[in-house]
């Protein structure tokens, strides 16, 4: 490190709620890998510094905006590397997107709000005891085995298979369809909520050379994991600015039931794919 100060900038891409601290600090330690692997001091600095952040996030995102773990967020920072091996976040960068139904200015109001007026009093209670903030924090993180718990829970022998579901039916189910992002594809993901909030899963749209649409939709009903694939005639466009028509399609398509870690699989190769 120089002898002057240097700016970066730190984004956690999309990335579901839950997961957003352990991103935080990956990304800030991948960032600095190089700075961290020559000083254990500045690995603590690191590990410090990342904690803080987390805490003002969780306050922001939980306290605030009433996330849940299932929903995306897109977080993006600037930090200063101080000459003396101190890192320091410009909060007045901080950018917050949570894709929920919740309009974008009620996201910026609460993010600026909470930076502006409780900042000082987040950062004191952080200084004060990092280790609570930070174990506040961890709580609300989704570990892998609770992951794995939560898309397919053990089902012990003497219980009776649910039985089976109509593909109308989990359709009926889902009440919003909310665009989480554009692909390299042209085309586009969203996320696909019950009408109480919980996700049911993701399905994307890719437009083809036949002048037709790809829908392919993941979703996970009843601790079973089922994928919807068809080909619709709508265009890219009109779903893209009425992104509900997708349930007609879907309606009409038998599922093919999948395992919870092909879905899990699948479900992560399309946020990958975004742009």
């Amino acid at each position: 490190m120089g002898s002057s100060s240097e700016t970066r900038e730190l984004s956690t891409g999309l990335i579901i709620a839950g997961a957003y601290a352990d991103k935080v600090r990956r990304t800030l330690f991948a960032q600095l890998r190089d700075l961290v692997k020559q000083d254990k001091e500045f690995a603590r600095e690191a590990a410090r510094a990342s904690a803080e952040l987390n805490t003002v996030l969780y306050n922001i995102l939980v306290g605030e905006l009433k996330v849940d773990k299932g929903d995306v967020v897109r977080i993006r920072v600037n930090y200063r590397l101080e000459p003396e091996k101190r890192i320091t976040w410009l909060y007045n960068t901080l950018r917050v997107e949570a894709f929920k139904r919740m309009p974008d200015e009620n996201v910026e109001r609460v993010v600026n709000s909470t930076i502006s007026t409780r900042l000082e009093q987040i950062l004191e209670r952080f200084r004060a005891a990092p280790r609570e903030a930070e174990r506040i924090v961890r709580e609300f993180e989704i570990t892998e085995e609770e992951a794995e718990r939560a898309v397919k829970p053990p089902t012990p022998p003497e219980i009776t298979p649910p039985p089976e579901i109509l593909p109308a039916q989990i359709v009926r189910e889902i009440a919003s369809i909310d665009i989480i992002g554009e692909t390299a594809e042209r085309g586009f993901i969203a996320k696909l909520s019950r009408s109480d909030g919980s996700v049911l899963g993701l399905v994307s749209l890719t437009p083809t050379s036949e002048s037709d649409v790809v829908v392919d939709a993941i979703v996970v009903h009843m601790q079973r994991a089922y994928r919807y694939l068809a080909r619709t005639k709508k265009s890219i466009e009109l779903l893209y600015e009425e992104p509900q028509r997708v349930l007609e399609d879907l309606s009409k398509t038998t599922p093919t039931e999948i395992s919870s870690s092909e879905a899990q699989k699948l479900i992560e190769e399309k946020m990958k794919s975004l742009i």
